[in-house]
């Protein structure tokens, strides 16, 4: 597996992950088709960051990530994504350590993850924790009734 920055032609890759993943819907996707177009049309240290996690010439995850607006110090993890197949496989470890490893090299101190708190995201839960990330706040009803937000953060220097 290899972890690289995405370029223009790895836009369709990451819809089809996203569609796919059995996590997301179109609504979901077309946010993140307008993220990716942003990042490409516009790159730079205050682009959002887009990068893919490859084997065999398929792209078996991806993740979102760029600094915080309004911060000195602060990074967020907008979106990592892994088809199911790939899951358990040590894509989602592999994305969000090439991540934090960027951020941290430039001058990130601190991570943030936004996320739901439904069954469906205890995978990506255990994920988290498993790489030093602690859940810091929750947020009733944040997404809808019974669906919370939960709020991840790490140190990261």
């Amino acid at each position: 597996m290899r972890v690289i920055p995405a370029t223009p032609t790895d836009r369709n890759h990451i819809y089809d992950i996203l569609i796919r993943s059995q996590l997301f819907d179109k609504s979901d996707a077309d946010t993140v088709d307008e993220m990716f177009e942003q990042a490409m049309a516009k790159p730079g240290p205050d682009a959002y960051h887009f990068i893919g996690c490859w084997h065999n010439d398929v792209m078996l995850g991806f993740a979102c990530y760029g600094r915080e607006a309004m911060t000195q110090h602060t990074w967020d993890l907008f979106w990592v994504c892994a088809l199911p197949k790939a899951r358990g496989k040590g894509v989602g470890r592999a994305l969000l350590s090439f991540a934090t490893h960027q951020a941290t090299a430039a001058g990130g101190r601190l991570m943030v993850i936004y996320t739901s708190s439904t069954s469906a995201y205890a995978p990506a839960h255990r994920l988290y924790e498993s790489q030093g990330f602690a859940c810091l706040a929750t947020v009733s009803n944040y997404y809808d009734d019974d669906d919370d937000l939960l709020i991840y953060s790490k140190q990261l220097v």
